[in-house]
């Protein structure tokens, strides 16, 4: 790949699962790998892809607050997902409220709760007219001297995903595999909305099963695919011209932006 794209123009390589369990005489393989390269860097095409994270054991997200607006820390139990909270609870973390740049408006003091705090080294991440919503939504919280931000899981409870899929195991609960080499539907899925959109063309000079095709087929993207088995192409065809996927309404169309008018109201 080196010598076709140049060593320049490689971008990552992704870790995926492929398999919940394999023996072995030795470590199990349950690990494959794609190879993300482009043509040029500087033109590549790339949209985030965004992880919903599982609701528990977040970094640094050690306290819980009740509806009544009581506050406590959270317990080990329910910090590792072995317990749930009570109804209505809320975890959250104490994200600073300085930052180390600084203008005039971000250096003036505020009060809260009759004392009066200072930014100390650098400025507040807002000004005064941004801390009045803050306080007022119950989002500040100070202990000594400092002045923090109460910042709840729920507020976005999703990370970007990086390099290494560890979620797309497809032993015991994926799709059972019509093709010996069959790659996991969500590994496919997820790097070509990672690197493609709607309209996109999609080539895979490897058909197999079909699996490319299929998936480009459900998001919109035009694909070619390819195969020197006769056994592959006649299995991709059929799983092709059989598959039933999920309608779609144009966002562009009249009723696309009625059903959009509704859903967000």
């Amino acid at each position: 790949m080196d010598e076709v794209f140049g060593d320049q123009n490689a971008v990552v390589t992704i870790y995926f699962r492929k398999t919940t369990a394999q023996s072995g005489d030795f470590l199990a393989d349950t690990n494959d790998y794609l190879l993300w390269y482009v043509k040029d860097k500087a033109l590549a095409k790339f949209r985030s892809i965004q992880q919903e994270r599982e609701g528990f054991d977040w970094v640094n997200y050690d306290f819980v607050m009740s509806p009544d607006l009581r506050l406590r820390k959270i317990a080990k139990l329910e910090k590792q997902g072995a317990k749930s909270l009570a109804d209505g609870e809320r975890v959250y973390r104490r994200s600073p409220l300085t930052s180390t740049s600084a203008s005039e408006s971000t250096l003036l003091p505020f009060d809260f709760e009759g004392q009066t705090y200072r930014p100390g080294k650098g400025g507040w991440k807002t000004n005064p007219v941004g801390i009045t919503p803050l306080s007022k939504s119950f989002r500040i919280e100070t202990y000594g001297t400092t002045a923090s931000f109460r910042r709840f899981t729920s507020d976005f409870p999703f990370f970007p995903i990086s390099n290494s899929w560890i979620d797309t195991a497809s032993g015991g609960y994926g799709a059972d595999k019509i093709y010996v080499v069959q790659t996991n539907v969500k590994v496919i899925e997820r790097y070509l909305l990672m690197t493609t959109d709607p309209g996109d063309l999609v080539l895979d000079p490897t058909c197999g099963s079909g699996t490319t095709a299929a998936v480009a087929e459900q998001w919109g993207r035009r694909w070619i695919t390819i195969d020197t088995s006769r056994v592959a192409l006649a299995l991709a065809r059929a799983r092709i011209m059989g598959a039933r996927y999920p309608f779609y309404l144009l966002a562009d169309s009249r009723e696309g932006q009625i059903k959009e008018s509704e859903v967000s109201n």
